[in-house]
């Protein structure tokens, strides 16, 4: 039973006390009854410490619309679920033809005991750069990819889904720089291809992004593809859809812990706002959650721009330690030797 707008029933009350009497003897009804009702009304939070029926009720559940800029967010929360627990905090909604999509909160504990892979090593797609990771990534592992535009973080990116393509892996392309007839003449200037039925492309426009409804399309979408590997570019188009610092960590930190009980390794890009040298790597600590770190660079030369790759993070396992010169070729980056001490560089 739906009583739309429960509200407004109190304006045929003679006063307050009658409205009391008349709440207790509805619920009283109701619960003799196999019965489940819902009271629709039009409340704000001054009503939840104040309207009875707030107290007679077994459940309260409170949508709110948040403004942020210029984007209103459509928000859930379970206020009251007596008997019961439940998931804390708001949960984002749209309103479709299928009506209410609701997109619970990430926000998922450790279980150290859900981490049963075999270690394995696997390679970036880039020889070189396995050398200085000491032969590449674990697998179900996190890499950041830093660096400012232009670098060739997206190209990485790239090298590492395809070279698992290569060995019959799976991975998925998130993105949200590049619309599909614009990555796929990047990638074909490389070799590469949106055709390989190996690669699935998951293309969003940032504009009107909402994270929760995101983050679980791309769990869908990895989880339907079989991946293994899987590529986001850009974190920074994620941290625009999201206003809250303390929910995008989560929504991080649950991301990547699913993706690595999975045995699913993550590569992510992050642009940063330093052409030359480098001072910061991220906002909102996702250098942190990552298990590895590479920093893409230019350097100034006598005559020229450099770029400059340098493995700053690799958890659980060592790493070279060296600035070293790579080119973007029609064959995609190829790493050369460190650059030497006291090069005319900065």
């Amino acid at each position: 039973m739906v009583i739309d707008s429960f509200k407004a029933l109190q304006s045929y009350a003679v006063d307050a006390a009658a409205h009391r009497r008349f709440l207790h003897e509805l619920a009283g009804r109701l619960s003799a009854l196999p019965i489940t009702s819902f009271w629709v009304g039009e409340y704000d939070g001054a009503h939840a410490g104040e309207a009875p029926e707030f107290a007679i009720a077994d459940a309260i559940v409170s949508l709110s619309t948040d403004r942020t800029a210029e984007r209103e967010v459509r928000a859930l929360q379970v206020l009251k679920l007596r008997g019961s627990g439940f998931l804390t905090g708001k949960h984002s909604y749209r309103l479709s033809t299928r009506g209410l999509n609701v997109f619970p909160r990430l926000a998922d504990p450790v279980h150290g005991d859900s981490y049963t892979n075999p270690p394995e090593r696997i390679s970036s797609g880039v020889p070189a750069l396995d050398a200085m990771l000491i032969d590449g990534y674990w697998r179900g592992a996190s890499t950041l990819v830093a660096g400012p535009s232009g670098v060739g973080k997206t190209l990485l990116t790239q090298h590492f889904v395809f070279a698992g393509a290569r060995r019959g892996e799976t991975g998925v392309i998130a993105t949200f720089q590049e619309n599909p007839t614009q990555l796929e003449q990047l990638l074909r200037g490389f070799s590469w291809s949106l055709e390989n039925p190996r690669v699935e492309l998951m293309y969003r426009a940032p504009v009107d992004l909402h994270l929760d409804e995101w983050v679980y399309d791309f769990l869908e979408t990895v989880e339907r593809a079989g991946a293994t590997r899987v590529a986001i570019d850009s974190i920074g188009d994620l941290q625009a859809a999201c206003s809250d610092e303390l929910q995008f960590r989560e929504y991080m930190h649950s991301l990547l812990q699913r993706c690595a009980r999975a045995n699913v390794s993550v590569m992510m890009t992050q642009e940063v706002p330093d052409l030359f040298g480098v001072t910061r790597l991220s906002e909102y600590g996702i250098s942190h959650l990552s298990d590895n770190v590479v920093l893409l660079q230019f350097l100034r030369g006598d005559s020229e721009l450099k770029r400059a790759i340098t493995v700053l993070k690799t958890r659980g396992s060592a790493h070279q330690q060296q600035l070293r010169q790579y080119n973007i070729t029609p064959e995609g980056v190829s790493v050369g030797e460190p650059f030497m001490p006291g090069q005319d560089l900065h």
